[in-house]
């Protein structure tokens, strides 16, 4: 399924990418690009170390019900990944990894509007983003959002409170 930005219009993916929601059939996809992300990437993403074992298991427990999985392609190629879990009724955690020679571009931008939208339309409260205290991309971007970022037991917390925020635009 393509997906299109309807209340954050001003974050739209770099020309020729495309973005879908990933299906069960699209597990080897998810696990090509999380194992593909450089040193940096994976443990920004993990929060840690992980081997590839780890993140098959992993990418299959993403696509469940409850679970969203949004990608960004570039000529069929994965270059980005935007996740929403569930954690609360009225809340979800949300995770982001972007290739490496995408970041910077604006692809973590408009995932991270395409999250915001999935989460408005399903009548969320809040989303949530944790990190290691020293991904200061991740940071950045969740504070682009509108995130209040806290230091809680090693690892830097992010909220958006829905409610509380306007649809952005990419100008803001």
């Amino acid at each position: 399924m393509h997906i299109t930005l309807a209340h954050t219009p001003g974050f739209k993916p770099p020309h020729g990418v495309r973005l879908r929601i990933l299906g069960k059939a699209d597990i080897p996809l998810l696990v090509e690009h999380l194992t593909g992300l450089d040193v940096g990437g994976r443990r920004d993403r993990f929060n840690g170390t992980v081997d590839s074992d780890w993140i098959a298991d992993y990418a299959g427990r993403c696509i469940q019900p409850g679970v969203m999985v949004i990608a960004a392609e570039y000529h069929e190629h994965v270059i980005g990944i935007a996740e929403m879990h569930p954690i609360k009724r009225d809340a979800v955690e949300v995770a982001f990894s972007v290739d490496a020679h995408w970041r910077g571009r604006g692809v973590g931008a408009t995932l991270f509007a395409m999250i915001l939208e999935a989460a408005w339309s399903r009548g969320l409260d809040e989303i949530e983003i944790t990190t290691h205290s020293q991904n200061e991309a991740m940071k950045r971007l969740a504070r682009k959002f509108g995130a209040e970022i806290r230091f809680l037991d090693g690892d830097s917390v992010g909220r958006i409170r829905l409610d509380d925020i306007h649809m952005l635009d990419a100008g803001e």
